[in-house]
Parts: C-alpha cells; structure tokens; sequence
C-alpha cells in the first residue's frame, strides 16, 4: 500500500475514534417525567410519570412507586421532584436496563402519606396493575422519610400488592407487623438522624422478624437524617429491593 493510502487510512481510524470517544463521553439524558393526574373520592393527586428503559425486550415494565418528604407537599407537581433519591433510583433502572414505569405523586398540604393517602395510592397502582399495564407480581413503593413512614404504612394497609419496599428513615410504629410479614422490607435508618430515632424502628423490625417476616435494617452511623434520605438508595440496595418478585 503507498504512503499516501496508508495516511489517508489513517486519518479516517482517527476520525473514527475520536467519534466514538466524543460521543462516550457525553452523559445519558435523564429520564423525562410527564405531569399526571389522579382523582380518588375527594382526594386529587398530582404525580409524574417516567418510563424507563422501553427496548429493554421486557413483555410487561414494572412499577416504581416513590413517596417523598414532608417538605416537598403542595399541589404544584414539581416540588416533590427536587428529590435526589427520585433520579438516583432511576438511573439505576436505566443502567440495569430495567424496564420499569416509575409514579411519582406529590402528597396534598392537607394530608400526610399514610393518614388519609393509603387508599388514594392504592387505587392508583391498582388502576396500572388493573389495566395491565405494568407487571402486577412485580410492584415496588419507595420513599422517606415521611414518605418511608407512608411506606411502611401503605404496604402494611396492602400486604398482597408489592414485592418489595424501601423505607428510609420512616416510622412504623403504626403498622401491622402481621400484614408487613408478607412483604420483603429493606429500610435504612442514620446513626445521627435527630428526626427518626433507630430504637423505635429496630423494636418494629424484631416484632416484624418474629412474625416470620422477610425484612433487613441497615445502620448508617455517621449518617445525619438528610445524608440518610439522599444517600440510602445504594446499587447494592435496590438489587435487593428489585430483586424480589410477589408469587
């Protein structure tokens, strides 16, 4: 081969790789989410709704639940979405490839999750699982730390409907331990989380165990109760969580 093919080869492998590099190092877009609406007797609820991972070759998408914090209350439909736990699960979903629907509701001024939302949710999810939609064996709720109270709650107000939740740094004190005993529960809780004292959570995990319940606490000692909301949804974590399918 003369010089001159051989140079223009070479430029074109150049241009080649400097393609691929460039284009590798650009960050996948966020998953978008569309501004939803749900109306359940006298209560409405805003949500968002993003779906994640469409071309995965999954028949039916799963379905995400996230319940955020106190804070983040209204009826704007944004606020809940300045969560960091929100984009930290779903960008898990798209890097597992997961095919997944992911809800995210936005909890009125007036009412708490858990106290006067449980059946608000329910129906909701029921309503995707229903028209089958979503993968109804495979149902997940997330959330805290009022929603990982609400968690607790709803799944202990619907012991048949997930596969799996994620409390963090919620109460469930008010929960049945019997109904929760159905459901595979990780929660995560922070040493230094002055809002959400571990002894109160750790008593309803052994009332929960000696219920023959599948659940699993984890302790972040050096955890205060922001870093515990932010930092909880660990791969390690969601594997666990995602890993459960309801028989």
């Amino acid at each position: 081969m003369g010089t001159s093919k051989i140079k223009t080869v070479l430029f074109f492998a150049f241009l080649l790789v400097s393609f691929k590099a460039s284009h590798a190092s650009v960050p996948a877009a966020p998953p978008s989410f569309t501004f939803e609406s749900w109306a359940c007797g006298s209560v409405t609820l805003p949500y968002r709704k993003a779906l994640i991972a469409a071309g995965s070759g999954q028949p039916l998408p799963i379905l995400v639940v996230y319940l955020h914090g106190g804070p983040k209350r209204g009826s704007d439909n944004k606020r809940q979405m300045q969560e960091q736990a929100i984009f930290t699960i779903a960008d898990y979903l798209k890097a597992r490839n997961i095919h997944a629907v992911m809800l995210v509701p936005q909890c009125p001024d007036s009412l708490m999750w858990g106290v006067g939302t449980n059946e608000t949710i329910g129906r909701l999810i029921e309503d995707y699982t229903g028209r089958g939609e979503v993968d109804a064996h495979r149902v997940y709720l997330l959330g805290g730390p009022m929603g990982g109270t609400g968690s607790w709650l709803i799944a202990s107000a619907y012991p048949q409907l997930f596969a799996a939740v994620m409390p963090v740094a919620g109460n469930p004190e008010t929960a049945d331990s019997e109904s929760l005993a159905n459901t595979p529960i990780y929660t995560v809780m922070g040493g230094n989380d002055r809002l959400m004292t571990i002894p109160r959570v750790s008593a309803f995990v052994e009332r929960l165990k000696e219920a023959c319940g599948t659940v699993v606490m984890d302790i972040e000692e050096e955890w205060g109760h922001v870093q515990t909301c932010n930092d909880s949804y660990t791969s390690q974590r969601l594997d666990w969580v995602f890993g459960h399918v309801r028989p």
